[in-house]
Parts: structure tokens; sequence; C-alpha cells
């Protein structure tokens, strides 16, 4: 395969007129959620630098402006290397979405390939792949694969998923947290396809790209499975079912094509990852709240082991305050919190940023 697509998400039709999604959480597995969030969301957002991104890239292309990535060499046994001295000007594709060029040494041998990929500069950029993320540590594109997309039903269907599922999940978590939430899944995304692929189960070539949002989409679902379960859902746009059961079935038929190797093993590695992280994280948030001061590499963080090291501070009533909440968070959940306690988590996060 030249190209694993993390796509192939329902469209989640039905679900924003019924009860289970209309009231703010309450608490307990099963919580009540409003499918709106007030203002100019998080889901929002997202959606409009996908669709974004994608338009750019599809001017791009339609302009022929197009970007030739290396993504690797073969030489002919006995080279190196250093006995190249020219590679020819035409390329030839190879049938797995690459162009071959021929390397010669100056005596005009032939000591190998040079291998390329041509894309549009956006996928070039951001795309992931085994050679780009690990081998050259590119790790951005950890980040920056989630936003791409090869077709427009690629896009439409990880949109339509992440506008009537996305919701759900902000209006329970929160703007921050939710998008901590939806990038982390589509992390775990990408290095379970990276695992998979190192030890050689998928068979694909090292320089293979990823792209699409689906493994953040999957992980948004199976938050919505553990939020609003009961809520109704079109499978496949047809079948009416509950959410959580859609939402594993959806997780079981991608685990059958992986493991059976079927078209889009790769994407289904991701959805995999991503409905794994979305099951643990949506149960235990609280271990996102530093996500982006880690990811960043907070400076608070420094000041802080250096502080640690000296005569411990007299802790205030209101970092004592926040304390107890993450304790009740660690025991109970996100969603066992009270308005007035995510308030003061949510300012305790914006002094800690300042």
């Amino acid at each position: 395969p030249g190209h694993a697509d993390d796509d192939r998400l329902t469209n989640p039709m039905g679900i924003h007129d019924r009860d289970y999604v209309r009231n703010r959480p309450t608490s307990g597995h099963g919580a009540r959620v409003s499918l709106h969030p007030r203002g100019f969301s998080v889901v929002t957002w997202l959606i409009i630098i996908n669709v974004a991104v994608f338009m750019l890239d599809a001017f791009f292309q339609s302009n022929g402006t197009l970007i030739p990535v290396h993504v690797g060499d073969r030489f002919v046994e006995g080279y190196t290397g250093r006995d190249v001295d020219f590679v020819s000007p035409n390329g030839t594709p190879d049938g797995k979405g690459r162009v071959v060029y021929q390397m010669f040494s100056p005596a005009k041998e032939l000591v190998g390939y040079s291998f390329y990929r041509v894309m549009p500069p956006l996928e070039a950029i951001g795309h992931f792949s085994t050679i780009k993320a690990f081998t050259h540590i590119e790790i951005w594109r950890f980040i920056t694969f989630q936003f791409l997309h090869d077709s427009t039903t690629h896009l439409l269907f990880n949109m339509i998923g992440l506008f009537f599922f996305g919701p759900i999940v902000e209006r329970y978590l929160g703007g921050k947290l939710f998008l901590a939430f939806y990038l982390v899944c589509g992390i775990c995304g990408a290095f379970l396809y990276l695992l998979l692929n190192l030890l050689g189960f998928l068979g694909y070539e090292a320089d293979t790209p990823l792209i699409g949002a689906s493994a953040g989409v999957f992980g948004v679902l199976m938050a919505s499975a553990f939020i609003a379960r009961d809520a109704v859902m079109l499978f496949m746009m047809v079948l009416p079912m509950r959410v959580s059961t859609g939402a594993y079935l959806f997780v079981a038929l991608a685990a059958i094509n992986l493991l059976t190797r079927g078209a889009n093993a790769g994407g289904d590695a991701a959805h995999l990852g991503g409905a794994a992280a979305g099951f643990y994280f949506i149960r235990k948030p609280h271990h996102l709240l530093d996500f982006f001061d880690d990811f960043l590499g907070s400076s608070d963080r420094s000041k802080g082991r250096r502080a640690a090291k000296g005569k411990p501070a007299k802790r205030s009533r209101k970092e004592r305050r926040v304390d107890a909440i993450l304790d009740k968070v660690s025991r109970e959940g996100m969603h066992a919190l009270s308005e007035a306690e995510r308030k003061i988590l949510a300012q305790a996060s914006e002094e800690k940023r300042r």
C-alpha cells in the first residue's frame, strides 16, 4: 500500500435532539451533557482548521505546486553515498506512491536509487511516517498529521464525526482539556501505527504516510460512549443504535481489519490507538491537566524543581483548595466536579501559565 488513510468513520446523525445530550453534566457514568457549548468552541476551530488546510493543499495541487520529499536511498551492494556523482534528472514511479531516481558514480556506474514522494506543501511538511517521525525525529508530525486529508470524502466523514460527538466531550471536559484530549488521542494513534510498523506487522514501507483526523475522532467517539452511552446514532448512516454500541462496533471492525491486514490496516492501527486513548483518558482526564505545559516544555516546571530543593514554601489556602480538587478528580473523574470547582481549577491553570 502506498498510503495509509485514517478514515472510514461513521456519520453519527440523530443525536442532537435526544434527552441525554440536552442538559449539563450530572455525576456518574452516562452523565447528561449539552451538545452545543456556548461560544466559538474548540470543535468549531478544529473543523475550520481541518477544512482550511485541505482547501489550501487542494489549491496548491490544482496549480501544480507539489514538493518532492526525499524519503530514502538504496545503494547497490559494495557502494555508499560517497560514490554518488550525479542523479538522473528523470524519475520513474515505483508503484508504491514514490518516484525513483538512479544515482551514478563518477565512472558512470549505477550505484543506487533515490526515493521521493511528491506531495502538496502542507502534506509534505506535516504527514506522519515511520522514517520522518522516528528516524528523522520530526516529532511535530505526531500533531500535524491530524489536520491533513487526502480526499473530500476522507475529510467529510471525519468532520461529521467531530461535529456530532465533539461537542458532547468538549462540554464534559471544558475547552482546553478537550483539546488536550483530542490531540493526545491522535498522538496515541500515531504511536500505535509506528509501533506496529516497526515490528513489521503492517508490512508498510518506512516512508508510507499516515494522515487524517480519525485517531482523534475515534477517541472522541469512545468518550461519547462513556458520557452519553444511551444516546442514539445512525451506524453507517443507516442503522439506529446506542452510541456505546456503535462505538464498540466500530472499534471491533477496525480491529478485525487490522488483524486480517485488510485495506487501510495502517489507518485502523491509528483508529485503535486513538480509541484506546479515548477510553482511558475520558475516565482519567486529570492526567491531561498539564499536557500543554509538558508538551511545550513550560519553564514553570524547572522553576518548581529548583524551588523544591530549598525550604518548602507554606501553601496558601487557595493552593490547598486546588490540591483537594485535583484529588477529587483523581478519585472520581472530571465529571464529578461542581461548576465552582471547575472554575477554581481553570483559574489556577491560567495563573500557572502566566
